[in-house]
């Protein structure tokens, strides 16, 4: 065992020993599982061990979640905040209180879910404890979302069981939806579909290997492999589960009712299924002829009858059936980061954070509402639109002391009031979402340092 003396107090190395924090001064010792803690620290970085060794006031971290400190509790590290850099290189927040650091883990300023449009399911109901997410998806009349600490939700129409998530699925990374059935990309690289499956199109092949990415039309499922490789099963009615053989690797994948997108990785898009002509009659509208000007692309998605593409320049390019003016891209939408489709509607998110719809709007489709905000992540169903609304742009919002500060103590007092809103001090709800939680968290350390003036 060796040890290590800063600031007057003794941290011990013993890696396996769970509930320490602990570190070692050789640079070949066996790293601790989880991480380490850096009190009242301004910056963090991967780094090497040695660069680790000589970051101001950080300690290796040997238990995930709650860590008794032993003597830092006399020390005077009692009372701080500060931060907490994980092996998977997450952030966390810690507090020091009473001998215990308690941690909360933030990836991203993620923020709440968003929806408008038909509810006849309850599709737009977002459950009040669904808590902050990262991505959010559907094709149908139900909505999945991504939840910030890895798990799925879904809600809206489940007369399928499509919003019966499995109970042991598991941490995800990644979500799509189908008609009628759900589909989550665990964090092992793994595809879990559940939902009707007449088709097979809950029914992985167990020669997949890990991918990176999914997807789902009305009846089919589309994965992108770890290797960029395009899989896809269900219903081949229209050949949209037949992968072209000279594809190439890819790296984003998309599905409309019966045809399938692929986004190859030198930005060319790909499209086979239903509508590699336009016959004028359903389902063929020319969803598969991909525009011959169409140029390099860095985000591709799938309405029911049309294809989307977001060129490399942030332009919006729609192809396919336009009934409603879909594929009508309004002249005055500007750069976009993102795009998506409903049935009959085009959701595009601007640069600047705004969504824009377009086409079929009898349920209020593509009525954004008034107080929406800025987002970072868009999606559509059948006749609703979905949303993830992020923090508020005002960057001293989490100055929760008004001192023109954003530092340990506005940390503190979010960790201290983590939860339900506490109406005594309300401020620390940042998103105004009713939970002071990883959005809150992950906004507070986007904004730390001073006030702009």
């Amino acid at each position: 065992m060796s040890s290590y003396r800063k600031e007057g107090v003794d941290f011990h190395s013993n890696h396996g020993h769970p509930g320490l924090v602990c570190r070692s001064n050789a640079r070949t010792a066996t790293r601790p599982p989880y991480g380490r803690i850096c009190a009242n620290a301004r910056r963090w970085t991967q780094g090497n061990d040695d660069e680790r060794r000589h970051t101001r006031d950080c300690y290796w971290l040997c238990a995930p979640s709650v860590v008794p400190l032993g003597a830092m509790a006399q020390s005077k590290h009692t009372g701080r905040a500060g931060l907490l850099l994980t092996r998977s290189g997450l952030v966390a927040a810690f507090l020091v209180t009473a001998g215990v650091v308690a941690l909360e883990q933030s990836a991203r300023a993620d923020g709440i879910v968003r929806c408008w449009g038909r509810n006849n399911y309850g599709q737009c109901n977002t459950p009040t404890d669904l808590g902050s997410c990262s991505s959010v998806a559907a094709v149908g009349s139900h909505t999945i979302a991504l939840r910030s600490d890895g798990g799925v939700r879904c809600w809206g129409q489940n007369n399928y069981g499509q919003c019966n998530t499995p109970a042991d699925l598991g941490p995800c990374s990644s979500i799509a939806g189908g008609s009628y059935h759900s589909i989550a990309l665990q964090s092992d690289g793994g595809v879990r579909c559940w939902g009707y499956n007449a088709y097979g199109q809950c029914d992985t092949p167990a020669d997949l290997g890990a991918c990176s990415s999914v997807a789902g039309g009305y009846g089919h499922t589309i994965a992108l492999r770890s290797d960029g490789g395009v899989r896809c099963w269900g219903n081949n009615a229209y050949r949209q589960c037949n992968t072209p053989a000279d594809l190439g690797a890819c790296t984003s994948v998309a599905g409309g009712i019966y045809h399938t997108i692929a986004l190859r990785i030198d930005g060319g898009t790909r499209c086979w299924g239903a509508g590699l002509t336009d016959t004028g009659s359903w389902p063929n509208h020319g969803q598969c002829d991909t525009p011959a000007d169409l140029g390099p692309c860095s985000s591709i998605a799938g309405g029911g009858f049309h294809s989307i593409a977001l060129r490399s320049d942030g332009g919006v390019r729609c192809w396919g059936f336009n009934s409603d003016g879909q594929c009508n891209t309004p002249a005055d939408l500007g750069a976009c980061s993102s795009v998506a489709g409903g049935s009959f509607h085009t959701i595009a998110l601007r640069s600047d954070g705004g969504v824009r719809c377009w086409g079929f709007n009898a349920y209020g489709d593509f009525d954004p509402p008034a107080n929406l905000g800025a987002c970072s992540s868009i999606a559509g169903g059948d006749y609703h639109t979905i949303a993830i609304a992020v923090p508020p742009p005002d960057t001293c919002i989490a100055d929760l002391f008004v001192d023109r500060q954003v530092n340990g103590a506005d940390l503190g007092a979010l960790l201290a009031f983590w939860g339900p809103v506490n109406p005594g001090f309300p401020q620390a709800d940042m998103n105004r979402d009713g939970n002071v939680d990883g959005a809150d968290l992950g906004h507070l350390l986007a904004s730390w340092g001073p006030c702009p003036n």
